[in-house]
């Protein structure tokens, strides 16, 4: 009777303790992190090259590109929209790098929103900067391991993150790039030399977005 008894407690003392063991472990794993799909990053490379070609008249005069605006967050239609009534490119309308990636992205998963670190700890945002890009919303990638409509982000000593283009393509060291470009005044097509001057001073890191 003894021996019966002990060993049914140590049955239960054996599934007590797989039972801790396992939660312990549901615990201490991370929760996987999903990033968009390479068919999916594509569709944002796409929609962003939407701003690059778009064709529209300002007092007769044929323009192309939508115009670039620090803080903008301009789709195409709302874009033309403005420009329709009056809004003068880049002042009153337009978008800017991390507001192309934003929005191309929204157009393959449209209820897409990002994580914010700050002193309240972690917060879900509909927005984000280049830097909140960086920082919380992408998997890191070396730039080998990029694929069309990947993450390129650039900055300068002393200032952060300040920059980030969605990747196209790479021929030898020239790497193609799409973003809105303040140099430019618009969303272009652009190639940064990989290895070069540019690239040395200002590359900070690539990524593929995370969805969420």
């Amino acid at each position: 009777m003894r021996t019966s008894r002990a060993r049914c407690i140590n049955l239960a003392s054996s599934w007590i303790l797989i039972i801790l063991v396992t939660v312990g472990c549901l615990l201490i794993l991370p929760t996987r992190v999903l990033a968009f799909s390479d068919l999916e990053a594509r569709q944002a490379l796409k929609a962003a090259m939407e701003y690059v070609t778009l064709e529209y008249h300002i007092e007769g005069e044929l323009r192309q590109g939508v115009a670039y605006r620090f803080g903008g967050q301009d789709t195409i239609s709302s874009y033309t929209g403005k420009i329709a009534q009056g809004a003068e490119p880049g002042k009153e309308a337009g978008i800017d790098a991390s507001g192309l990636v934003v929005n191309a992205y929204r157009s393959a998963y449209p209820g897409l929103r990002f994580v914010q670190v700050g002193d309240l700890g972690e917060t879900i945002v509909n927005d984000a900067s280049s830097m909140t890009l960086y920082m919380w919303n992408v998997r890191p990638l070396t730039p080998e391991e990029l694929k069309p409509g990947d993450l390129v982000f650039f900055g300068t000593e002393g200032s952060g993150i300040n920059g980030v283009a969605l990747y196209a393509d790479q021929q030898d060291h020239l790497m193609q790039i799409v973003t809105a470009s303040q140099s430019q005044g618009k969303v272009v097509v652009t190639r940064v030399r990989v290895g070069g001057d540019y690239w040395n001073r200002s590359f900070a890191g690539a990524g593929r977005l995370i969805k969420r």
